[in-house]
């Protein structure tokens, strides 16, 4: 396999990254540490980067020095495709995609489609980033600071600083070696998780006052509706942990939080303590919403249009049936 994406990157002139839209800072970290990869272990080739939707600021210090969007080549002789289940959510890019001959798809989420002409998945990785680290090590490509900074970056974001469901024993190994890098760790976990604005506070407590109970507590929502940002002049950055409230509370076995990003444009993510399949649920239900949808089984997400309330009640049906066979148990053994 890393022999395949070696000469399909040495077989490339002009290389294009695509990741999904409106990015969160996974997508984003893959998508500048792969191109700083292959410009940093591979001679004379073009890479270009393509995110469809809005970047928001929290994330600019990814963003610094690089170039997201130029204008396009008329063709391209590779893609990369990161942490996207399926071709479709790399939005307007999709056209540019579709007329790429070679196609190599990495991904962290089980409901990836494998829609790539090598396909590299790995449901048991807690992000994309952490996948990435893996195929370049094994590559034996050259690594330096700002490659390290941002995979890690990419790491703990998506893992909620190391807090999720999805880290295992590699991802801990991963970190550690990144670590053995140049840059400020610290500074990053201050600033994604010790940087709360005023705006997000409002948010967080106007969530909790909507947080609802399905099955007792096993099954746990949170709304923010659209009016609530302009009202507290926040942004779609600042509802990122949020969820957490919900499926941390004892007895809750998937949690979902309900985001109106615009007038009857819903985003919900969802999370599970791993006895339901939350990717499962989110492609089913972004599907069958008119939207799309999925990820891994304890982390995931889908958009679709409605009324919060009505998405909300479709997400309740899908998820109820799940709950039926759970047995309560409180006992947490370590």
């Amino acid at each position: 396999m890393n022999e395949s994406i070696i000469n399909s990157i040495n077989g490339a002139k002009k290389i294009a990254i695509f990741s999904h839209i409106n990015p969160d800072a996974d997508a984003l970290c893959s998508s500048f540490a792969l191109k700083n990869i292959i410009n940093n272990n591979f001679d004379y080739k073009s890479v270009d980067v393509f995110i469809d939707g809005e970047i928001g600021a929290l994330y600019a210090p990814i963003l610094r020095n690089e170039v997201v969007n130029p204008e396009p080549y008329s063709s391209y002789d590779l893609a990369f495709v990161l942490d996207c289940p399926n071709t479709a959510r790399t939005g307007k890019y999709e056209e540019i995609l579709n007329n790429i001959p070679n196609i190599i798809n990495i991904d962290h989420h089980d409901t990836n489609e494998r829609f790539g002409t090598i396909n590299i998945v790995s449901a048991k990785a807690s992000s994309t980033c952490e996948v990435l680290y893996i195929i370049a090590k094994a590559s034996n490509f050259e690594f330096n600071n700002m490659i390290a900074k941002e995979l890690y970056q990419g790491i703990i974001t998506d893992t909620n600083c190391f807090t999720s469901r999805t880290i295992t024993k590699r991802t801990h190994q991963v970190a550690s070696e990144l670590l053995t890098f140049k840059f400020d760790s610290d500074a990053i976990k201050e600033y994604y998780f010790k940087n709360n604005s005023v705006g997000k506070m409002k948010l967080l407590s106007k969530a909790l006052q909507s947080l609802k109970f399905y099955k007792g507590e096993r099954f746990t929502t949170m709304r923010i509706p659209n009016e609530l940002f302009s009202k507290f002049d926040a942004s779609f950055e600042d509802t990122l942990g949020i969820i957490d409230n919900g499926i941390n509370i004892s007895g809750t076995e998937v949690s979902a939080i309900l985001i109106e990003r615009e007038p009857n444009k819903i985003y919900a993510s969802l999370r599970s303590k791993g006895r339901v399949d939350v990717g499962e649920i989110a492609k089913e239900v972004g599907s069958r919403l008119g939207g799309s949808g999925g990820g891994s089984a304890n982390i995931a997400a889908f958009q679709a249009e409605g009324v919060l309330k009505e998405v909300e009640s479709a997400l309740a049906e899908s998820v109820s049936p799940k709950l039926e066979d759970i047995e309560n148990d409180d006992e947490i053994i370590f």
